[in-house]
């Protein structure tokens, strides 16, 4: 496949960049704290509509900090059979008649985006995602309404003054449409018309589990979506929405803090297993830097305990967790956000037409060597490794596939142009095992 856009391919151009965490129900006071000691350096936070008043302090922190709050209205979630909580059935704009695309008259649209816009104005969000639904087909009569929804937002806002809110489209499709070129015609087709200032990506299933295959289909994808001209988004994506940045086939990456690394319909509509804990324990797993996966919090005891885990896999980040391992366990969700945030900033300081050689040479392939080494000390990592060494070698594939059309849609008679600084690459870490 050959890209439309070789501008977006070779970095050239300017759209925003950045880094998005999604809060969990817990996340907040964690948050709260990384914001007050001024280590919270995220663009954006995504909020569930669910815990509007939850995290009303968090919202008014970041706010402050100059960190944009977006308002996820979950009308995704409302509709699919099996996801829908007491959470969602108490939102202002949830209706027992509006399970389907008929139920949404010219009225029911109206009614439904009055009661988001009130919410937003309400909480002070600066963005808001469009109440989008998912696609498991092309010829899904809920894209037409959605674009209705769409326009209809734009609309409300500007009309209460809300110029200034910025639209977020959620585009949740199957991958079968996402990666078929036909249907991603017709779905760029729709999306240009529709008054948005950015597209953010669920496509199931995608995620940090991904294997050389969906990732390839999906980066690909993502250079021909590059169309529409609009900034790109991928939510819940892990690893592999940083890998999809450094190839330059997204703008920004949206992430859970210590859980929400892929989005998975069936895992959305799996009923919560009934548990006699309470809901106030510490967050159960932990991001592991070196090995660019969230892992549970019993398996990384296992890793951390030994004195060869303790040097491999433990943060030390004296700024993080001074106590190395320790805190790691002990506050998983401050390190985990502050472990996610060091990855980004690492690969955002590159300049994009250097960033995928970078992330393959300085990010996944040294996390292809300690998966290796945790594979020896846990056998769960075995796949994982497998699957890692894999995406490797498909990432650098397409790096040389877009470094071919960077040449092609150069002039051959142009000047090259000098970087406005020059970054260092660090050594060439080890290639994997």
């Amino acid at each position: 496949m050959r890209a439309s856009s070789p501008i977006a391919l070779t970095g050239g151009s300017r759209r925003p960049e950045g880094l998005y965490f999604r809060v969990g129900h817990i996340d907040h006071v964690g948050l709260v704290r990384l914001i007050a000691e001024r280590k919270l350096r995220t663009d954006g936070l995504v909020f569930d509509a669910r815990w509007h008043e939850r995290h009303k302090v968090l919202r008014q922190h970041a706010d402050q900090a100059g960190i944009a709050t977006c308002l996820d209205t979950q009308a995704m979630e409302l509709v699919m059979p099996g996801t829908a909580s007491k959470g969602h059935t108490d939102l202002p704009w949830a209706g027992d008649d509006m399970r389907a695309p008929e139920d949404f008259s010219s009225k029911r649209v109206e009614e439904f985006v009055e009661a988001i816009v009130t919410r937003t104005v309400e909480g002070a969000y600066r963005q808001v995602m469009a109440p989008a639904h998912y696609l498991s087909d092309i010829s899904s009569d809920w894209l037409d309404v959605d674009c209705a929804l769409t326009s209809e937002l734009r609309a409300q806002l500007d009309t209460a003054g809300q110029d200034e809110v910025r639209v977020i489209y959620p585009l949740a499709v199957h991958h079968g449409i996402f990666y078929d070129a036909g249907s991603r015609a017709i779905l760029v087709q729709a999306l240009r018309s529709l008054p948005v200032d950015g597209i953010t990506l669920r496509v199931h299933p995608f995620g940090s589990s991904s294997g050389p295959h969906v990732m390839r289909s999906f980066i690909e994808a993502c250079w021909d979506l590059r169309r529409i001209e609009t900034p790109l988004m991928v939510e819940r994506a892990g690893i592999a929405g940083l890998s999809a940045y450094a190839l330059g086939a997204v703008d920004l990456v949206e992430s859970g803090i210590t859980a929400g690394d892929s989005f998975d319909v069936g895992s959305l509509q799996q009923p919560a297993k009934k548990s006699d804990k309470p809901s106030f324990l510490r967050p159960q797993r932990v991001y592991v830097e070196a090995l660019g996966m969230t892992v549970d919090c019993k398996v990384a005891s296992i890793l951390l305990s030994s004195p060869r885990g303790k040097v491999s896999f433990a943060c030390k980040e004296q700024g993080c967790c001074p106590n190395g391992y320790r805190d790691m366990l002990e506050n998983c969700g401050r390190h985990s956000a502050l472990a996610r945030q060091r990855q980004y900033f690492q690969l955002s300081k590159v300049p994009p037409p250097m960033r995928a050689e970078y992330f393959i040479q300085s990010l996944i392939s040294p996390v292809c060597d300690m998966l290796g080494r945790a594979r020896d000390l846990h056998e769960s990592f075995k796949h994982a490794h497998q699957r890692t060494l894999s995406v490797k070698e498909v990432l650098v594939d397409l790096q040389r596939e877009q470094a071919r059309m960077h040449a092609q849609s150069t002039p051959a008679n142009s000047e090259p142009r000098a970087l406005a600084k020059v970054i260092p690459l660090s050594p060439r870490g080890p290639r994997g095992r």
